[in-house]
């Protein structure tokens, strides 16, 4: 239990820390991308800080107007469902102006599904193919078939809507989460407001590609694990086992959340039964028989995991059938990802530069043992000059720590340009995507994606400072927090990019809810205090 205590507070400051810097780099700064480029190249503006301020003070003075007439309890169902019509129409709103089609990656793909349903596997089994390099996108492709054999092929808006439902139920499944954790529709309903702000992640309903469908199943394991920590019914893992492996299928890196499930299943063990928040460094009445719940929960974890593993080892095993291959190609090694990710590069330190093209087919000829080595080698290389140069090692890590993460458009409105200039348009369609995209329209959805940055990070400092005066937090807080450090670490020194971060940065949307209302009743504290002394 104690060592448990430590972890978590551990965690808990260096999310404080990391929200801090991400806070103060918002203020100063903002990033911004030219238009008309086809590669993810950040570039770095000076912030209008007088404005910004403003704008925030605004948000927070609005805040409490309404929580200081209750509004924020009392009307807590309408903000939730003034919260999903907003995330309905403005995803429409984009779908139907822009009628994105896939671009780069996306198209590549899209090329490979309609390749396979004709029967053509050259993508998979010849060198050089796409799936040859990356074959962990099976599952996406394998979901693009069926998408494809109901919908027909090219059929883009119905991946569209399918989008904008996955977006619709992350945003749903947040307001439940947050009302689990904290159980007070006031939260919840700053949450539901809060949530107003997140363009970031609803711009890349134009994105067709696994990241935005992954969300949906993802975040409902995420909910149905807190229920099963929380009430103990082994019928919430069913869902949440069904869940993941769809995520996984979607986008591999939802197995960051599948580790931050089954550490805190594991950590739930040791629940104490007389307190639903842990004290930090005091020892709790357990519940009994301690034994019993451990080897359910290993059990649990185990059949996670299986279920996740049935999932690929299923997907891959009907490619093998299809093709006649005896074994999937093994693709990049993932060492030349990490390699990858601690090298300098012309366009953003760290981020994707097309490394692993070079040593896995220019120098080695396909041979991922030697592509690994070099990698390996690579990687001692950048280390050791880390070591030697501990000043531009640390310049180096916190860089890239700050490109992803400070962020507030976290590269969508690049997206925006990339998907919008292979269409062909006319009318009010086509002013309306030149306003949006290319014109006053993008600089006012960038100027609100700023201002949600500064006030999100702002509440979540305050929340995760006031755990760590109080030393106290509940398992189920633990949940995501556990999530968004792992996705810090691990796309610190993965490739880097802020599409990707995004992903983890929707989650910190419950504390930062919690942290705004520990702001409110600080300032409504205040209030009354001086309008007691006047009178």
């Amino acid at each position: 239990m104690k060592a448990r205590n430590i972890f978590n507070l551990i965690i808990v400051f260096c999310l404080a820390l990391a929200s801090f810097l991400v806070l103060a780099t918002s203020v100063v700064t903002t990033i911004y991308y030219d238009m008309h480029y086809d590669v993810d190249w950040p570039q770095y503006t000076r912030e209008n800080i007088p404005l910004l301020l403003l704008f925030t003070a605004a948000v927070f003075v609005v805040f409490v107007l309404l929580y200081k007439r209750n509004l924020l309890t009392t009307k807590a169902d309408g903000y939730k469902l003034l919260s999903y019509g907003f995330v309905i129409a403005y995803c429409l709103m984009l779908i139907l102006v822009i009628t994105p089609l896939p671009v780069n990656d996306s198209k590549t793909l899209d090329n490979c599904i309609n390749e396979f349903m004709s029967g053509n596997y050259s993508a998979l089994t010849e060198k050089g193919g796409y799936l040859f390099f990356f074959p962990f996108q099976l599952g996406y492709v394998a979901f693009g078939q069926i998408m494809t054999s109901i919908f027909g092929a090219g059929n883009y808006l119905a991946w569209d809507l399918l989008q904008l439902i996955s977006i619709l139920v992350t945003v749903a499944f947040l307001y439940k989460i947050t009302w689990e954790l904290f159980e007070r529709k006031a939260i919840c309903s700053i949450m539901a407001l809060m949530s107003l702000g997140m363009l970031f992640f609803y711009n890349y309903v134009t994105y067709i590609y696994g990241d935005i469908l992954s969300m949906g199943p993802q975040t409902l394991a995420l909910y149905l694990t807190l229920m099963y920590i929380k009430r103990d019914r082994r019928d919430y893992m069913i869902g949440a086992a069904l869940s993941i492996s769809l995520a996984v299928m979607l986008k591999t890196n939802c197995q960051i959340a599948l580790i931050a499930m089954c550490m805190m299943i594991l950590f739930s063990i040791m629940r104490p039964a007389d307190a639903n928040k842990t004290k930090l460094f005091q020892p709790s009445r357990l519940t009994a028989p301690t034994w019993k719940r451990a080897l359910e929960r290993i059990i649990i974890v185990i059949l996670l995991v299986a279920c996740v593993k049935l999932q690929g080892f299923a997907v891959n095993t009907y490619y093998k059938s299809v093709t006649g291959l005896s074994e999937i190609p093994s693709g990049f090694p993932k060492l030349s990802w990490v390699a990858m990710g601690l090298q300098e590069s012309e366009l953003e330190d760290g981020w994707y530069n097309g490394y692993h093209y070079t040593i896995y087919g220019t120098f080695n000829d396909y041979n991922s043992e030697e592509a690994s080595a070099l990698a390996l080698e690579n990687i001692k290389e950048n280390v050791s000059s880390f070591i030697t140069r501990p000043l531009h090692g640390g310049r180096f890590l916190l860089r890239k720590f700050l490109t992803q993460w400070a962020d507030p458009v976290c590269i969508s409105t690049h997206n925006l340009d990339l998907v919008s200039r292979h269409v062909d348009r006319e009318g009010f369609q086509a002013a309306a995507c030149e306003y949006l995209v290319f014109g006053e329209g993008s600089q006012i959805l960038c100027w609100i994606m700023n201002v949600f940055m500064t006030v999100c990070y702002f509440c979540v400092f305050v929340y995760l400072t006031k755990v760590l005066k109080e030393k106290r937090i509940s398992q189920e807080e633990m949940l995501l927090l556990i999530l968004i450090f792992g996705g810090m670490v691990f796309h610190e020194f993965w490739e880097g990019t802020s599409r990707y971060t995004m992903r983890y940065y929707v989650y910190w949307l419950p504390f930062a809810a919690r942290g705004m209302q520990i702001i409110l009743e600080r300032i409504i504290g205040q209030l009354a205090k001086q309008q007691k002394i006047k009178t």
